[in-house]
């Protein structure tokens, strides 16, 4: 079979070539391709170059944001007016059906699963918004999203021996996501585009693949969309080049994770994989006259529980070398609609994750965790700008790929049909490898080889970069330009043309220019120059800083400027969007107009030009120097609505003036010599106990498809009991006396998902735990020995963390039709028996978090809160009265194995005006010991101390109340026998930078207490 497959791959291949030539053939040069659409809207279409808005040809550039992940709905204003600064105009956006669902036929759209605020405030910022509402969405998320009672529904049709009716067009699962779609899909359609609102696509399902039943599903979701009113296209992202549901939906697209999609901590960041280059093939062979499109392109990586690197070394590895090297590789590959997942990752709070995934969901994303901007946010901004200002690359026909001309470089050569601008790409041939090279090429209608002053181009490591040729900027035209583009405005009159480089490396301009120019410089960059005949090149090596040159040519020619920076006074540079008319008066090609460039702050959020009278809003860290670009007749100057009397005016359209910064006093408590109070939170193992929030697990059948190993007659999944997250504590029960014969051990077989523990008592003796990794259920036979009985009724007190369901098997194969079967894996016990004795176990009763699928909390909703006893009985709630308890702190910990629960709280009043980002820090020193850090009743954080790598947690306001009360919760659950798994050893709150200005003053939060959520359903202090 070997030598047959390398033939039909070899045809495979010429196919894919000669459909990809016919494609080209087929376009009309010169002009655009027929536009298409779904039939149901003209303000969506497209050809096969690109997506037209609103009949504007549009390159689509979005970063992914999930609100859900950030649980303080006032700061999601913060995202979506970082990823406008960076240049996006897209935000691309998961709803949670598992969030919004908590039980069958209760559609929870309030609070944080409130998405209005969000829509509106993208429709505020001029931000489309590309919408995902699954119903599974994968996202590290437990179960990919489907809610617990959904994973539970009966079926088990034979050509899904796994999986049940999930993902498919069974009558169950069917009827199972009909309320969650009419909900979420009515608010899309409310907030399209044909609406006047920002959402311009829909995606049906996620990463799916062909199969009985699955393509049917689609299109039952599909045709539910489009009932309920969705105009706006929709499309699938197949999880790869598999061909999966290509006619499904309008669109087709795929997804691409070329570094490798989760762990990166692990990875070594020394090491790339080499470059896909059949993108563009791929897609002119499948969907031919559509555009190219990624609906999820990496933007970083998730991490996983036991990373030996963390966020830290995924930010080495898909670092700002990655973004231009992959991300010029789709411009080259014709794509020109780009969503980059994550641009702002977040926090999987409380029980959220999946079970690999701990709580900092931070993707080393450019927006970090605690929503500070990064290297890679500034890359993406250079990148965005770029494609903003130069709709010319939104219709290239690729001319030719050369990896032969000069060794070691490959070469992609893009022409504008209509305009004949052109666009060369280089990169390394070989991007796993790591060395400079220099050359010279050969480009333009006039086949110039440059540099013309015969130095060299430089492709510096693992590095991309884009010479432009014959491209208008205003009313002037660019011969070529070596340096990196950025932008273009008018500027008092005169054409300024944006460009950058790195320092101490050569460039090259070429305009087109006849006749004699005068020049003038400002800025420590030396510029020399060449006349020809019909051009005018300057030559240059960026300098710190910025530099403007003046050009005057005579003979009436516009002026022109251009602007110098090296790459680091760059990624200072902002453009800001000024506020048109209509109803998208704030978006940019469709209202709103870019007359500025802002240098110098570490963040420009808007500005508002209103005649001479100009105000900036954004954010510094310190007293910066700020020059402006703008027009000429400026004579005020407002940040952040005060005033800067400072202005002032340097030359013609340039002005500079300063932003003062005083650090404020940042008062943080001591969490070290707090005065926490401490109880127990292991009631169960009593004799005594009242049996306090928990219930029968009396059921005898169920509807898994992972039938129970052993132990009759009682199935002991926590989801058949209503149980779907966090913490489960079971308790059996069985008689004993001196007629019966005395059990040898107690076995168990638990199950928690992947990097779960348990422990178990055998009355008040602990008998161990069980605690490996990589393993779903772990069995134990634990020792026992007569003095731990007692004549009447045991207990046997199972206690086990449900790590999160786990995922479709689906994202991982690599066969299409392929069937999951992982989002049914059970959470609980899956075989127990006394051994060494006939007699066996009376009853069993499970506890979960309080109420179940009813839980109360609509606030932090179901996905918040365990089964632990202090979880049940509220104690991390705020406003609990813990005043008879007794007084230890963290460090001192617990006497031995077993759980506690430790409560404090604090004050404070933290200066105004300021962006304070805070985090709670656990000690590093390695522990058997699991602990959940609870704020203001907010689970945000869970440190496993043997395991890692997670020891700083974010805590955003909102969440916490900066100019209030504070109640931190600490669960601590020994699981070990030495002293350093009984104790945190540390634990502080931290500031992690000062911000002046930005981030809105009325951060509001949503902190409801004990006498609400359990005070009012009879629930004793106690």
């Amino acid at each position: 079979m070997g030598a047959a497959l390398e033939i039909l791959s070899d045809m495979h291949f010429l196919l894919v070539q000669l459909l990809h030539l016919v494609a080209l053939l087929a376009k009309a040069s010169g002009a655009d391709a027929a536009r298409s659409n779904n039939g149901l809207t003209q303000a969506v279409e497209w050809d096969d170059y690109s997506f037209f808005l609103l009949g504007n040809r549009t390159f689509i550039q979005s970063g992914e944001f999930h609100m859900w992940r950030l649980p303080s709905p006032s700061l999601w204003p913060d995202i979506v007016q970082k990823v406008k600064a960076g240049g996006l105009n897209t935000i691309s956006v998961y709803f949670h059906w598992g969030l919004s669902e908590p039980r069958p036929g209760v559609v929870d759209l309030t609070g944080i699963n409130d998405f209005q605020p969000f829509l509106d405030a993208a429709k505020k910022e001029g931000i489309w918004v590309i919408a995902r509402p699954g119903p599974y969405i994968n996202s590290e998320t437990s179960r990919g999203g489907i809610p617990g009672h959904v994973a539970w529904l009966p079926g088990n049709p034979p050509w899904n021996p796994y999986n049940g009716e999930l993902r498919s067009n069974d009558t169950f699962y069917h009827d199972a996501w009909q309320d969650y779609w009419t909900e979420v899909i009515g608010l899309v359609a409310r907030n399209q585009i044909t609406n006047g609102g920002p959402i311009i696509l829909l995606q049906i399902e996620n990463e799916y693949y062909n199969g009985p039943g699955q393509n049917e599903y689609v299109g039952q979701l599909k045709q539910r969309a489009i009932d309920l009113g969705v105009v706006v296209p929709t499309f699938v992202n197949d999880p790869g080049e598999f061909q999966n549901l290509v006619n499904d939906t309008d669109l087709y697209a795929i997804d691409a994770y070329p570094l490798s999609a989760s762990n990166c901590g692990n990875a070594n960041p020394a090491i790339w994989r080499d470059i896909v280059t059949n993108w563009r093939s791929y897609f002119d062979s499948v969907v031919p006259g559509k555009p190219h499109f990624f609906p999820e392109f990496q933007g970083g990586s998730a991490d996983n529980w036991g990373s030996t690197g963390g966020y830290e070394n995924c930010r080495k590895l898909i670092n700002t070398n990655f973004q231009r090297v992959f991300y010029h590789q789709m411009w080259s590959s014709g794509v020109t609609a780009e969503n980059f997942y994550m641009v702002y990752g977040g926090t999987t709070w409380a029980q959220l994750p999946y079970s690999q995934g701990y709580t900092s969901y931070d993707y080393s994303a450019p927006i970090d965790e605690q929503r500070q901007i990064t290297a890679k946010h500034a890359e993406l901004k250079l990148q965005s700008l770029f494609l903003r200002s130069f709709p010319d690359f939104y219709m290239t026909d690729l001319v030719v790929v050369d990896n032969s001309t000069v060794s070691k470089v490959y070469a992609t050569h893009l022409k504008n049909p209509a305009q004949g601008s052109s666009f060369y790409i280089f990169r390394p041939n070989n991007v796993t490898l790591n060395e400079t090279l220099n050359f010279r090429y050969t480009i333009g209608q006039n086949n110039i080889t440059i540099p013309q002053n015969n130095a060299s181009l430089t492709l510096l490591g693992r590095d991309s970069f884009v010479i432009a040729t014959d491209l208008v900027f205003g009313s002037s035209k660019l011969k070529y330009s070596t340096a990196s583009i950025l932008t273009s405005l008018e500027l008092d009159g005169s054409d300024l043309l944006v460009v950058y480089g790195n320092a101490g490396l050569s460039y090259e301009i070429s305009l087109n220019l006849a006749g004699p120019v005068r020049l003038s410089t400002a800025g420590p960059t030396k510029v020399t120059t060449l006349s020809g005949t019909s051009s005018f090149t300057i030559n240059f090596m960026p300098a710190a800083g910025l530099t403007l040159v003046r050009l005057s040519p005579q003979h009436g020619i516009k002026p022109i400027t251009i602007l110098i920076a090296d790459y680091d006074a760059a990624t200072r540079l902002w453009q800001p969007s000024i506020q048109g008319a209509g109803t998208f008066s704030n978006y940019v090609h469709y209202g709103a107009s870019t007359p500025l460039l802002i240098s110098g702050p570490y963040l420009v959020r808007n500005a508002s030009l209103q005649g001479s009278h100009l105000s900036l809003w954004g954010d510094v860290p310190e007293s910066t120097a700020i020059q402006i670009f703008g027009p000429a007749s400026l004579s005020t100057l407002q940040w952040n609505g005060s005033p800067l009397r400072n202005l002032k005016k340097m030359s013609d359209g340039v002005f500079a003036a300063s932003i003062s910064f005083v650090p404020p006093p940042v008062s943080l408590p001591n969490l070290q010599s707090a005065t926490w109070k401490f109880r127990d939170s292991l009631p169960e193992v009593q004799p005594d106990f009242d049996g306090f929030g928990m219930i029968p697990a009396d059921q005898t059948t169920t509807t898994s498809v992972f039938p129970p190993y052993y132990g009759q007659p009682w199935i002991l999944y926590g989801d058949m009991y209503g149980f779907h997250a966090g913490n489960l504590v079971w308790r059996g029960t069985f008689n004993h006396n001196s007629t019966l014969a005395v059990p040898t051990a107690v076995n168990i077989s638990s199950s928690g998902g992947i990097n779960y523990a348990a422990s178990v008592w055998l009355n008040t003796h602990y008998l161990g735990a069980a605690d490996v990794r990589a393993t779903r259920t772990n069995n134990n036979s634990f020792p026992v020995t007569p003095d731990m009985l007692r004549d009447g009724e045991n207990n046997v007190v199972v206690l086990h963390d449900n790590m999160g369901g786990d995922l479709s098997g689906m994202i991982v194969c690599c066969t299409p039709g392929g069937r999951a079967r992982d989002l049914q894996q059970p959470r609980g016990i899956q075989g127990y028996y006394l051994v060494g004795r006939d007699e066996q176990f009376t009853g069993w009763k499970v506890a979960g978090n309080f109420m179940g699928e009813d839980a109360p909390d609509m606030a932090r909703k179901i996905f918040n809160e365990g089964g632990l006893f202090a979880e049940r009985k509220g104690w991390h709630l705020p406003g609990y009265d813990d005043s008879k308890w007794e007084t230890r702190t963290p460090s001192e910990g617990l006497a031995g194995p077993g759980v506690g629960f430790f409560r404090t709280t604090f004050v404070l009043d933290l200066p105004r005006g300021y962006d304070i980002p805070l985090s709670f820090v656990f000690d590093s020193a390695v522990g058997q010991y699991r602990a959940q850090l609870y704020v203001n009743g907010w689970q945000m954080g869970k440190r496993i101390a043997n395991l890692g790598p997670q020891t700083a947690f974010p805590v955003h306001e909102g969440i916490l109340d900066y100019h209030g009360v504070n109640t931190v919760g600490l669960s601590l659950w020994a699981l070990g026998n030495s002293t350093a798994d009984w104790r945190i050893p540390s634990f502080k709150l931290v500031a992690n930078g000062t911000y002046a200005g930005g981030v809105s003053h009325d951060i509001a939060t949503n902190n409801p207490g004990w006498g609400e959520l359990r005070g009012r359903f009879g629930v004793t202090a106690l």
